[in-house]
């Protein structure tokens, strides 16, 4: 079948049309009709799971900048600085590296795409992180990418592309969108005011041209297209349509992965980071479950906008609905560097306990790896929580957070905690509703179901839970039992001494998500695999309001 031969918008300057273009053109008419060969999955035996790390491409160049500014803008001092981006990944349990090269301009000398040096004056309005990309470009380094990559696999790891679908950022800063958004309101939703319309058959051409150009210009494992960076490509009456469009799309970019890997010699797989569940992708214009059937990708990345670390991605219900046709499809969920309760409420640190608790949960319930997104710090750096006292407590390095993501033994071994965390990239029509807050009013006990992973053999389980402010907020108390089971009460978290005066800062210790935060010991035999269900009873005291709640396992710890 032949392919179709995607133009290069009129919106992008003629004069930069390059030889790069008519090669990519070549390759794109190529017929491929070879079915894509199965990833092998992971030898679920094994101490350490596949690790992405996505690099966004404020990150990718955050690492350089530092290093011109300490020893100078110069290429000596740029190519050390990018070989030493790739090479801290090595021997901490990364697997794959997922480079991001756009936003909603590239950071590399396109044929398709303006680059982020692409404005009138760039001295003047290349400003930020951008203007690492600019520096680069001015010493004679146009593509950054084409020495991360070939690097990456140097080092005996798996180098990718990653593509942001229709990046939010910088809607109002013309150096930095396309300029084919700026100018074209007619191909925005919301009546102009949005981002790209997928229903326009020029913004679908507009990112197909990046799709083959970044598989011509890199010799990649694969593609990933990231839908969650930003999820609404339709007007709300187009998404019917917007899923098929979004089908021949998918398909689409899997023949242009299939001609890359008949020029290549190996695979070139295609991944989709998409909404945490498959209803979520659905009613958001995403057939996930139907492009995973079709094979036209070959691994699904489920993850949330902006909450974090998520306790319940549901990889057996994903599995489920894939079912045998898609079985070749790995399902790798997506984490980031906190997590949250509530809407719009306190976020948490990571932590070593928070990153095994999603690994042993996800591991259990079938995942073939994890994907970490917004990890932007050297792994050497080290990470800080804080004391009740309100003082900065070194705990772990980036490299350690990463290490653990993978390490499926000590996910189940070492102390652990699960939060009950939202999903916050859900339809605008949908039935889900976080479980938090949750009102308990006296005589009227509230459930909550808490997914914790592997059943502990042995140790010790604590339930944190964090009450809003009320009258009797300091008087009231409470009464809870985990599957039946009453849980004894132990002493309230400590007071923060210090509490962080930016609600927007996430917090560093649990004392500090609520005015109140109650413990409560639970029996370790009454806790069970997958979901606890938590009845919270008012004993003493008027309606509360929870705001959070976790439970931290410890399976070599003694319970009291």
């Amino acid at each position: 079948m032949k392919k179709k031969v995607f133009a290069v918008l009129a919106a992008f300057p003629l004069e930069v049309m390059t030889v790069r273009m008519a090669s990519i053109l070549m390759v794109m008419s190529l017929s491929v009709t070879a079915a894509s060969q199965p990833e092998s999955q992971p030898d679920r035996s094994s101490k350490q799971m596949p690790v992405i790390v996505n690099m966004a491409a404020d990150g990718v160049v955050n690492f350089i900048y530092h290093d011109f500014v300490r020893k100078g803008t110069n290429s000596s001092v740029a190519l050390a600085a990018i070989d030493k981006e790739v090479d801290q990944y090595q021997g901490i349990g990364v697997s794959h590296l997922f480079w991001n090269v756009n936003y909603q301009r590239v950071g590399y000398n396109s044929a398709v795409w303006p680059s982020y040096w692409d404005v009138p004056d760039p001295e003047k309005q290349v400003t930020e992180w951008p203007r690492a990309y600019y520096m680069l470009h001015k010493i004679g380094i146009d593509d950054i990418f084409a020495r991360l990559i070939p690097r990456t696999r140097e080092k005996g790891m798996s180098p990718w592309v990653s593509l942001r679908m229709n990046d939010h950022h910088y809607f109002n800063n013309p150096s930095r969108i396309s300029p084919l958004l700026l100018n074209h309101p007619e191909l925005r939703t919301n009546k102009g005011n949005g981002l790209f319309n997928y229903a326009k058959p020029e913004v679908r051409e507009h990112y197909l041209n990046l799709i083959a150009e970044v598989l011509q210009r890199y010799d990649i494992d694969g593609v990933e297209l990231d839908w969650i960076r930003t999820p609404n490509n339709f007007e709300a009456n187009e998404l019917d349509q917007g899923r098929v469009l979004l089908t021949g799309f998918v398909r689409e970019a899997h023949k242009l992965t299939q001609a890359a890997a008949q020029r290549l010699g190996h695979p070139v797989r295609l991944a989709v980071r998409v909404p945490a569940t498959p209803e979520f992708a659905y009613g958001k214009g995403f057939d996930t479950v139907a492009w995973a059937q079709e094979g036209l990708v070959d691994m699904i990345i489920p993850s949330d906008w902006w909450s974090g670390f998520n306790s319940d991605m549901p990889v057996e219900v994903w599995r489920d609905q894939i079912g045998p046709r898609g079985k070749n499809c790995q399902i790798v969920p997506g984490t980031a560097g906190t997590y949250s309760c509530i809407p719009k409420g306190y976020q948490m640190m990571h932590s070593l306990p928070a990153m095994r608790g999603f690994a042993a949960a996800m591991y259990d319930r079938g995942a073939d790896g994890i994907y970490l997104f917004n990890h932007f710090h050297a792994v050497s750096d080290v990470l800080r929580l804080r004391t009740p006292e309100g003082k900065s407590s070194p705990v772990f390095t980036l490299g350690e957070l990463l290490h653990a993501a993978g390490d499926r033994a000590a996910a189940v071994s070492q102390p652990r905690v699960h939060a009950l965390t939202l999903h916050d990239c859900v339809p605008t029509q949908t039935d889900y509703r976080p479980a938090l807050p949750a009102i308990i009013k006296p005589q009227q006990p509230v459930t909550l179901k808490l997914h914790t992973g592997p059943q502990p053999s042995a140790g010790r389980c604590t339930l944190s839970i964090g009450l809003a402010q009320s009258e009797d907020l300091s008087a009231a108390k409470l009464e809870v039992r985990l599957n039946g089971q009453v849980c004894r009460a132990l002493a309230d978290q400590p007071l923060p001494a210090k509490p962080d005066p930016k609600k927007d800062n996430p917090r560093r210790h649990v004392c500090e998500v609520a005015p109140r935060v109650l413990q409560f010991e639970v029996p370790i035999e009454a806790v069970i695999r997958g979901y606890n269900a938590i009845e919270l009873s008012v004993l003493q005291g008027g309606p509360q309001t929870v705001v959070w709640l976790e439970a931290a396992i410890d399976p070599s710890a003694q319970q009291r």
